[in-house]
């Protein structure tokens, strides 16, 4: 079935960018009640850049580059960054939808990973990027390519192939987790844990004393 799954991420997500607009800038909103329930903030007031919710792993001589796309996270990013990655997700949605379908999958996580060679003819897999919590392994269930290198699935020097990834569950975002490719682990998200806490806290806090509008 994964097989049947990555080729249709490859022809839809070619249909879907052909199709793609860039959506308006939005600005800072209130929290809402069911934002609170998942613990979430408004968009619009982050400050943290994309580099802080990426975890860089090197594995030979490959770097991959593993960035969640969770609201939980990404809506603690400026607010140029976090668009940047929200358009992405609504740029390809609808490929999320059938690929999550044809999987069985009800929560995917969804996460952009870049690999990215340190030497000319750099080989990489993108089925082997694992993800573990808890003692318990999410692997990739499809992923759809974001650029045309990603399919060749080997790299030059200093060039780097992208794709949108989707796992058989929701990426724990709020708790340690670690990444793995072939041997190489790392478990640096447990170390921005507490940054993110920081963020959040911050953001409520101006929120609280944001001058609320229109009438009771």
């Amino acid at each position: 079935m994964m097989v049947a799954a990555l080729r249709l991420a490859v022809v839809v997500a070619s249909v879907a960018a052909c199709g793609a607009s860039r959506a308006p800038a939005q600005q800072p909103a209130s929290a809402s009640p069911t934002d609170s329930l998942f613990g979430l903030v408004p968009p619009g007031y982050g400050q943290l850049n994309q580099d802080v919710i990426t975890i860089r792993l090197r594995s030979g001589d490959l770097e991959i580059r593993f960035t969640p796309l969770d609201e939980r996270v990404t809506r603690l990013l400026a607010d140029d960054a976090y668009q940047s990655l929200n358009l992405l997700t609504n740029r390809y949605q609808a490929t999320i939808d059938s690929l999550a379908a044809v999987e069985g999958i009800r929560r995917p996580g969804l996460a952009l990973i870049t690999f990215f060679a340190l030497a000319p003819n750099t080989p990489f897999d993108p089925n082997l990027v694992l993800l573990t919590t808890r003692n318990r392994l999410l692997r990739p269930s499809a992923f759809i390519p974001l650029s045309a290198s990603f399919s060749a699935q080997r790299l030059e020097v200093r060039t780097q192939a992208m794709g949108l990834y989707l796992f058989e569950d929701i990426i724990p975002v709020t708790e340690p987790f670690s990444i793995g490719y072939l041997g190489s682990t790392t478990d640096e998200w447990e170390r921005r844990l507490t940054r993110f806490d920081r963020e959040r806290a911050r953001i409520l806090g101006k929120v609280k004393q944001a001058p609320t509008s229109g009438t009771p």
